[in-house]
């Protein structure tokens, strides 16, 4: 449809000046827009290159002790600018928002965090985005210790999205919810469940092996948690005891030691 219109345009063009006895003038024309053209897509390509990197730093930044301040405040910033910018930006809203609150959810303050992820409409975001921000967000209250914000927030979230691996992590947050409402027994018989369910994601099988961890801990069998942890690689247990759940960063701690 572009090619067509340029073209119907071109012809246009073409004729309108040959009427006028200037048709010579359409390859300076050509020229000019096609320089215009060469320069907005250069433009593009490296704006989006720049943004990438940006991403990439402020990911690095959840784990980073050094350079997590200063990523929350590009963050906050970029947010800002978006939100400017209106309603028609509500999906890079959703993924800057979600960044955030990792961010300041590793630098110890998820309550902060849960309030940036309200002000996200997921109504208004596709069920695969929504899902996202759901997952970000029971997160958050978890890490502050609001478990009926995490509840209230899983029990709102609607028909199943397109998304599976967002969806068994959404399962598992329930059975976390469920664990710290004193239910850890049902976490602990439904966790290998869901991870069967998604056999070719092994990441889905040790976020099970971490919420069976959680019911083991609440049912006050710590030894057998912490082994369960263990069996996590290294760096996930590492991850665990920077970025878990309250009630799974000390076995994470105990099992690296």
């Amino acid at each position: 449809m572009r090619i067509l219109a340029v073209t119907i345009f071109s012809v246009v063009v073409y004729y309108v000046l040959d009427y006028f006895g200037v048709a010579w003038a359409m390859v300076p024309i050509v020229s000019v827009v096609f320089l215009i053209w060469l320069g907005e897509t250069l433009r593009m390509r490296w704006r989006a290159q720049q943004r990438e990197q940006s991403w990439d730093r402020w990911e690095a930044a959840v784990t980073d002790d050094a350079t997590r301040d200063a990523a929350i405040e590009e963050v906050r910033e970029a947010l800002e600018k978006s939100r400017r910018l209106g309603p028609r930006l509500r999906l890079d809203q959703a993924h800057l928002s979600v960044i955030l609150a990792e961010l300041l959810d590793a630098a110890g303050r998820p309550t902060e965090g849960s309030r940036v992820l309200t002000r996200v409409k997921i109504e208004e975001l596709e069920s695969g985005q929504a899902a996202v921000v759901r997952h970000a967000k029971a997160v958050a209250y978890l890490s502050a210790g609001d478990v009926e914000n995490a509840d209230l927030t899983l029990r709102v979230r609607g028909q199943r999205s397109s998304e599976g691996d967002v969806e068994a992590r959404l399962d598992f947050l329930v059975l976390m919810v469920a664990i710290e409402k004193g239910d850890a027994q049902r976490a602990l018989d439904e966790a290998d469940g869901i991870a069967r369910s998604y056999p070719a994601d092994p990441t889905i099988a040790d976020d099970a092996r971490v919420v069976e961890a959680a019911a083991l801990d609440a049912l006050g069998r710590r030894d057998e948690a912490i082994a369960k942890i263990r069996a996590l690689p290294k760096d996930t247990q590492a991850a665990l005891a920077r970025m878990g759940q309250p009630r799974v960063r000390p076995l994470a701690k105990d099992a690296l030691g």
